[in-house]
């Protein structure tokens, strides 16, 4: 009997979520943001499904990422959004891979016009792009590199009451406007950004969480579909008496009998330690919570109220039951971070 977690990962739900995203992002091309191995789910499995659902433009972090995504799309129009380093561009000109630049010092890169880039402006994140102090400059030198994209990125996006979002969309078009006949195609968003509206689509959208079944704010979830369903066996079943500590630390005490499930999934899976006395699994179809700590392997689950549970069980860890965003917001952190933490050693099974 394997003991290992795994992974079901679901093509249907995967080419449903880009299907649903290109629908709302109207006349804009819908790319795919694919970067640190496909948000973790994997670029092996998620680039080819994307590819038949009618992807066509992708971008990922680094250019290892790209080539290893050439070598599975040969016909891919594929963007780095952290750029080149000059050693590197003869390597991207063989694959024909575009960086996105995003200081000035790289639109003067010798031969970076022949590699298609896209333009990074920064509109308010302040973390990747030509800040907007140097925008007159950009306007001036900016033909010089050809570019075939003019993009920027929203900080707030995920917070649509905030009037952050509409402030750098009128920056973006400042932008714009000054370029007049040398813009290039424009984009602005992603998953959160698709979800404000027509405003922000321009020429290309390029989500990412909501293509993995995840929602930008957890808090908040849009109704995506799970792409990966995350199982784990019951190792072992005990008896618990009240007044009985459990795990590492003796931090959970029985505060009545109870029968515990050992359940063969931790942190080295990516299983946040947060989760420790927060977390919920289902088992037999029914949530039961996770008590003592999150260890390297293994949890362990209070299934007083199941009597149909045996050591070999299946448990859903996250997936149609428990959602990315209730996993995510029981941690207090983010969809993104649980699904990039999927651990290597689990098995994957496509369905």
């Amino acid at each position: 009997m394997s003991r290992k977690p795994r992974l079901i990962l679901s093509r249907q739900a995967l080419a449903a979520n880009y299907q649903r995203l290109s629908s709302f992002s109207g006349q804009a091309e819908c790319a795919a943001s694919i970067k640190a191995n496909a948000y973790g789910v994997g670029i092996d499995f998620v680039a080819p499904v994307l590819w038949e659902a009618g992807c066509r433009t992708f971008f990922v972090a680094y250019l290892e990422e790209a080539l290893a995504l050439k070598s599975l799309l040969p016909d891919a129009i594929i963007y780095v959004f952290h750029g080149f380093k000059a050693s590197e561009i003869t390597t991207a000109r063989a694959s024909a891979i575009r960086p996105v630049l995003n200081t000035l010092e790289e639109i003067r890169l010798p031969g970076i016009a022949e590699l298609r880039p896209a333009v990074h402006v920064d509109t308010g994140m302040r973390r990747l792009g030509i800040p907007q102090y140097q925008h007159d400059r950009l306007l001036e030198e900016i033909s010089t590199c050809q570019p075939s994209l003019l993009m920027s990125h929203l900080a707030s996006a995920d917070e649509p009451l905030r009037p952050d979002s509409e402030q750098q969309r009128h920056v973006f078009e400042s932008v714009r406007s000054s370029l007049g006949v040398l813009c290039p195609p424009s984009s602005l968003t992603n998953t959160a950004g698709i979800l404000l509206g027509d405003p922000y689509h321009y020429d290309l959208v390029r989500p990412g969480i909501g293509l993995y079944g995840g929602s930008p704010d957890p808090n908040d979830p849009k109704g995506f579909e799970a792409v990966v369903t995350w199982q784990a066996q019951v190792i072992e079943l005990q008896q618990v008496r009240q007044g009985e500590t459990v795990g590492y630390g003796g931090s959970y005490v029985a505060q009545h009998d109870l029968r515990l499930a050992t359940i063969g999934v931790g942190y080295a899976d990516g299983y946040l330690r947060a989760l420790g006395g927060q977390g919920e699994v289902l088992v037999e179809g029914q949530r039961c919570p996770i008590v003592g700590r999150v260890s390297m392997d293994l949890i362990t689950v209070d299934v007083s109220s199941l009597a149909s549970v045996n050591e070999g069980t299946w448990v859903e860890i996250m997936g149609t039951g428990i959602s990315v965003d209730t996993v995510a917001a029981k941690a207090n952190t983010i969809g993104y971070e649980c699904l990039t933490r999927l651990g290597a050693r689990m098995e994957r099974m496509n369905v």
